[in-house]
């Protein structure tokens, strides 16, 4: 074969190598560094390229297959590129000449195949992630046939080791954040009411409303149809400032409540001051309840299941649950 032609695809198939060598070696870093939260984040959001990137994360056996793959095959072009750069200067060379010239090579194999990569990748790894998040997508489905073996033996054997991966933890990366948050307080960058609430978001912001709801049978509150009189002298005899209302003759349909400031400041009929509550449905969860609160602007919400009103909820139970998530005021 002519010298150049062989000179030209031993020196294409070794640039090939070590790009592709670069790209997997430093996308596994980036992989591991990533904050697996905002790009769930971003994915609710409906940003295609974190969604892409979050399928990986609930899938890792499918990504390392594939950059394992990758790395294979990028080590085989470049040790082929090796030998047919060697071949072009002489005709047949020895076992000898072509470790020699591989372990001249190497230094160069790992700085850019390796060392610079891994250090980009690890310095920005959402922003090169996400610029390449298209190649790695190729490369899995180009890659499946070979990387669907390996995927079936890593999860034969961790069903042989009786491993128990917890996705949640997985995917919300909750120990490296407890150390991040750990040490924000030792420097004092994390105050201790933020520490608390962050504690009350990863413990208890998860659990279900139905535990800390007013149920209907307890509601201290009166009919839609009562004076404004009425109202102020109930909240003053309840000590309430929100007093829930239902419907006239109902027992159960809370529906309304009104603020005891407004009767207080307004000269207006207290029906012109009902405030609707947001109906929040009774499996939701108890930061799910609160953001449905934000939303609408309001102070109070109605638990409901169906049709069926199972309860209220008020915005400032549901803050100071999330503040102290152990239920004990100031701790």
């Amino acid at each position: 074969m002519n010298f150049w032609l062989l000179l030209a695809i031993a020196s294409s198939l070794f640039v090939v190598g070590v790009r592709l060598s670069a790209f997997f070696s430093g996308s596994e870093t980036g992989f591991y560094r990533v904050s697996f939260l905002r790009l769930s984040i971003d994915a609710h959001t409906g940003d295609s390229v974190a969604k892409r990137l979050l399928w990986f994360v609930q899938n890792p056996e499918f990504f390392v297959a594939t950059t394992l793959v990758g790395n294979n095959i990028a080590n085989y072009l470049t040790t082929i590129a090796i030998g047919l750069g060697t071949e072009a200067f002489i005709d047949s060379p020895s076992i000898v000449v072509e470790v020699g010239a591989t372990l001249l090579f190497a230094p160069v194999i790992f700085v850019f195949g390796e060392l610079m990569p891994k250090n980009l990748y690890f310095r920005a790894p959402i922003r090169l992630l996400r610029n390449n998040s298209r190649l790695f997508k190729l490369c899995y489905r180009s890659f499946l046939p070979a990387s669907i073996p390996l995927v079936w033996i890593a999860r034969l054997l961790e069903k042989l080791s009786s491993a128990t991966s917890n996705r949640a933890d997985f995917l919300l990366g909750r120990h490296r954040l407890i150390q991040v948050l750990s040490k924000g307080h030792e420097h004092g960058i994390l105050t201790n009411q933020q520490g608390i609430l962050v504690h009350g978001l990863l413990h208890d912001a998860t659990r279900p409303i139905s535990e800390i709801m007013i149920p209907t049978e307890t509601i201290l509150g009166e009919e839609e149809n009562a004076s404004r009189e009425k109202l102020l002298k109930y909240a003053r005899e309840n000590h309430l400032t929100h007093i829930p209302l239902r419907r006239h003759k109902s027992s159960a349909d809370w529906f309304g409540y009104v603020r005891v400031l407004d009767l207080e400041l307004g000269s207006r009929q207290a029906e012109s001051m009902i405030r609707t509550m947001p109906r929040i449905p009774a499996a939701s969860t108890r930061l799910m309840a609160l953001l449905a609160i934000r939303d609408s602007g309001e102070s109070v919400g109605v638990i409901i299941e169906g049709d069926d009103v199972h309860g209220i909820i008020m915005e400032n139970v549901l803050i100071d649950h999330l503040m102290h998530p152990l239920g004990v005021p100031g701790t």
